[in-house]
């Protein structure tokens, strides 16, 4: 392993320093790209990493998902389409000898089709996304084959939040358990238990169409960080007008939604940046969703204990001998990174500011809150003795968490007391505002 590891490193950095700004041809390009991190960047393997314990059997499985890869919203792709003539600058500028971008990666660039399609904002997954939930699903029945063999009518959940291409990731992880009996719950309801900020009015207003929760990223773009990002993707693309911030954010978006994980194909779009330049823009992303979703706005704890309840609930119920060995719900990053607050995950000792990037920072969207990112619990029971136990264990994107408790391994008394106090959590200010 470790010498596999050193050459694989040898080769990123001989290939980084025989052509050090030429994109297409780096060993190791960045693919941390925030929210729309492909979702193979950053996944484990839960049939590799399945953690296995003497004498205990898995009894149940509970995880929250988010979608699969999606296409850019109606606003985004606006955004997209209208940058895209930039190409063309940057091809001439090129050509005038007046870019620093290599030749080939100029040539992509060039050649890059453009599918109109993509951008109108339709609401659907991509192919990439049907895949990511489909392996989601395949996988997890291989980890656990005598659990999710031959599902019964009221022995699983399958539900996912409002929106096409949620409804459709939930179709496909389900398409990738192999039994086509199963059937999906469609049901939505107030407050639901995927996305209960979805129908708070207050919410609404104050967080999520509020121009002053994103203050901090905003405040970021008068920085030296940020300013010298700007230049240089100014002068490496050699185009002779002012960049806005407007033009790198949807160049940037342009690099994240047309890389390709599925044949492993780059997008020529993120040639346009250094991997500095990529860092410094991944950050705006964090401090974004970590004031839109998670430790920067209090109230998103509250909306991330609802689901951590209904997994209280669900165990306590199979303890009985009346719950599901499955329980599976698809939805939003929001959800996610309101659940990852919730427990206390990821938390920097000081809040993330605009005014001065953390690098070392714990929050990263590009490794919690990806493309099909996913939160799974497993209910282990186990006989010692000829008594009965039960523990549980948490993967995050088919890795074993350990940072929920000690060595990873959660004994039901631990579980219970951290999250029992999540049961029956009431949203009172949404209430009020109905």
């Amino acid at each position: 392993m470790i010498v596999v590891t050193l050459a694989i490193l040898f080769i990123c950095y001989v290939n980084t320093a025989k052509s050090a700004y030429c994109y297409w041809n780096t060993g190791c390009p960045y693919k941390y790209l925030s929210t729309e991190t492909p979702y193979s960047s950053v996944r484990g393997d839960i049939r590799d990493s399945i953690v296995k314990l003497k004498g205990c059997e898995p009894v149940s499985l509970w995880g929250i998902y988010r979608h699969g890869k999606r296409q850019p919203s109606t606003h985004f792709g606006r955004m997209m389409k209208e940058a895209i003539s930039i190409r063309n600058y940057v091809v001439s500028s090129y050509e005038k000898g007046h870019s620093s971008l290599c030749a080939q990666d100029v040539e992509n660039l060039r050649n890059w089709e453009f599918n109109g399609s993509f951008f109108d904002g339709k609401q659907d997954i991509t192919e990439e996304g049907r895949k990511e939930m489909i392996g989601l699903g395949k996988r997890l029945k291989e980890a656990f084959p005598t659990l999710l063999n031959n599902l019964e009518k009221d022995s699983y959940t399958f539900r996912s939040a409002r929106g096409p291409w949620i409804e459709k990731s939930i179709k496909h992880f389900v398409m990738g358990l192999g039994n086509k009996n199963l059937i999906i719950d469609a049901s939505k309801s107030d407050l639901d238990i995927m996305d209960p900020y979805a129908t708070c009015p207050s919410y609404q207003k104050n967080v999520q169409n509020n121009p002053e929760i994103f203050a901090e990223a905003d405040k970021f773009l008068n920085t030296s960080d940020y300013l010298a990002t700007k230049d240089r993707i100014q002068r490496r693309s050699g185009i002779d007008y002012t960049l806005s911030d407007e033009n790198v954010t949807a160049l940037y978006d342009l690099c994240r939604y047309t890389w390709s994980a599925i044949d492993d194909k780059l997008s020529p779009w993120c040639a346009l940046f250094t991997k500095d330049d990529l860092q410094v823009l991944e950050y705006i992303q964090d401090l974004r969703h970590y004031y839109k979703n998670g430790y920067g706005t209090s109230v998103n704890e509250i909306f991330g204990r609802i689901p951590l309840g209904d997994l209280v609930q669900s165990f306590e119920n199979v303890k009985r001998g009346e719950g599901k060995k499955i329980v599976a719900y698809v939805t939003h990053a929001t959800m996610l990174d309101q659940i990852y607050t919730a427990l206390g995950l990821f938390k920097d000792n000081e809040p993330l500011t605009g005014s001065n990037r953390d690098r070392e920072r714990k929050w990263r969207t590009s490794k919690i809150s990806v493309f099909s990112a996913n939160l799974v619990a497993v209910l282990n029971r186990c006989v010692k003795e000829g008594l009965s136990d039960y523990n549980v264990v948490f993967y995050l994107n088919e890795e074993p968490m350990r940072s929920i408790c000690e060595e990873g391994v959660c004994s039901w008394r631990e579980f219970d007391s951290k999250l029992r106090p999540f049961i029956n959590t009431t949203i009172d200010f949404c209430e009020i505002q109905n």
